[in-house]
């Protein structure tokens, strides 16, 4: 039996490039129609009476105006905006210390290059 030619190698190439997407897309969407029904079972609870407070928070998001989520995301950002500002702060110090540390290092090196 001879060896496939290139012909037979490219259109083997391209059926498994065909299946691998078919299996990804298929998994795509069947992974998000898993999540949007988990989603339902938790905004929709099984007794009306329910007072869990993540359930009562998704409600609340489901069933607010444009305007107000527009309002929730802008509150959030702040918080987002007010936890930033010290990071920055710590990353500037670090990039300070490394700066710091290198040029020590070059003037180490320099220095004890110098005494050939």
């Amino acid at each position: 039996m001879a060896a496939p030619g290139p012909a037979a190698a490219r259109l083997r190439r391209y059926v498994y490039t065909g299946a691998f997407a078919a299996i990804t897309i298929a998994g795509t969407i069947y992974g998000a129609g898993l999540k949007t029904q988990q989603e339902v079972k938790v905004t929709r609870p099984l007794n009306s009476g329910s007072t869990h407070p993540c359930t009562q928070e998704r409600q609340k998001i489901v069933e607010a105006t444009a305007e107000d989520k527009i309002a929730m995301l802008e509150d959030r950002k702040k918080a987002l905006i007010l936890q930033k500002a010290p990071l920055d702060r710590k990353l500037e110090a670090l990039r300070e210390r490394m700066r710091a540390n290198s040029s020590d290092s070059d003037s180490d090196s320099d220095s004890s290059g110098s005494g050939r």
